[in-house]
């Protein structure tokens, strides 16, 4: 063989190297993914806009989007493998976990807290809730354990100073509060600034107050991050993709807040895009010192947590390794 036709062989040799690779990188048959997440708060967005945006599609992923309200609905379906992947608050799953379930955080998105406590214009002070109603989620849920922390603060004692309400979601908190049912209820987003237009009073703001706690999480059962470390990984890749454009492309995030939260109040969304885009994490790994936090808060309702180490709840290596890797660099410097 003359030295170009080898020099040719090689060349289509290296050619087709390159072909398989970009082959086993993005699969032909779209790996389907049943993805819950837990509330109609704009802390869902990054995963709304990288449904909305292709970013799964890109990743080989077809992900299908649920909206189950209660954290605890959703924990038995993952344990279950009736899907795969969900995205919700730590509060419900750090439950199970503590109570034995084989579950593990992957990603946060925010640590920073973002609600507020909504009261009728009477109640001035904190100190004034003592002897009322204040409207909250499910008991255990991320509203409820966050509410009680902040009661505490103001030292009232939830459920004997402050009677706390299971009034439901967001939407059925504001109708709580709308018709007297309750005095007071724990919002956010544009359910806060709805309810400000309607004359409701901010009492509370927990953005002030020295609490964090893991907010936006990404929980998957141990055994489906075991079998499928990569489908994992490449739905991390979406997701970052997700969180960088609602950080940074206010149309795009406002058109997919606008169809999820069913709102055409251009002011509140556009409000809303400005007060969540700081606080979505770049890199987006579970914190181990907030989770410790949230260990340590989760001891009040299941004793067992108290023997119980963050690092054992969350895995932080996809996400670190996409920096490691340049992934996450890429997207922000559009690479």
């Amino acid at each position: 063989m003359s030295f170009a036709g080898f020099i040719r062989q090689l060349r289509l040799k290296i050619a087709l190297v390159f072909v398989c690779l970009g082959c086993a990188a993005v699969p032909s048959v779209a790996q389907t993914l049943k993805v819950p997440f837990a509330a109609l708060s704009p802390n869902y967005a990054p995963l709304w806009i990288a449904d909305q945006a292709g970013f799964f599609k890109k990743q080989g992923l077809d992900v299908q989007l649920i909206y189950i309200s209660a954290g605890s609905v959703i924990i038995p379906a993952i344990l279950s493998g009736q899907v795969e992947i969900a995205n919700m608050s730590s509060a419900p799953a750090l439950t199970a976990w503590a109570r034995g379930a084989e579950l593990t955080s992957v990603g946060v998105a925010s640590n920073r807290l973002l609600h507020v406590v909504m009261t009728r214009g009477s109640i001035k002070k904190a100190e004034e809730l003592k002897g009322k109603k204040i409207g909250s989620d499910r008991y255990g849920s991320f509203s409820d354990l966050v509410l009680r922390e902040a009661l505490r603060h103001y030292n009232l004692a939830p459920d004997r100073d402050v009677a706390v309400i299971q009034t439901g979601g967001l939407p059925e908190r504001l109708g709580a509060l709308k018709i007297g049912a309750v005095d007071g209820a724990i919002v956010t987003g544009d359910t806060a600034f709805e309810a400000e237009k309607l004359g409701f009073h901010k009492l509370i703001d927990l953005s002030q107050l020295p609490i964090q706690y893991p907010g936006s999480t990404i929980i998957v059962s141990k055994s489906f991050l075991s079998a499928k470390r990569d489908v994992v990984k490449r739905f991390l890749r979406g997701w970052v993709e997700g969180i960088k454009t609602a950080k940074t492309d206010k149309e795009l995030t406002v058109r997919v807040m606008q169809k999820f939260l069913k709102t055409s109040d251009r002011a509140i969304l556009d409000k809303t895009f400005e007060v969540y885009k700081p606080t979505h994490e770049r890199v987006p790994a579970p914190d181990p010192k907030v989770m410790a936090v949230a260990v340590k808060q989760l001891t009040a309702t299941v004793p067992q947590a108290a023997h119980l180490k963050a690092d054992d709840f969350i895995d932080r290596s996809l996400i670190l390794e996409l920096e490691q890797e340049g992934f996450i660099s890429s997207v922000y410097e559009g690479r």
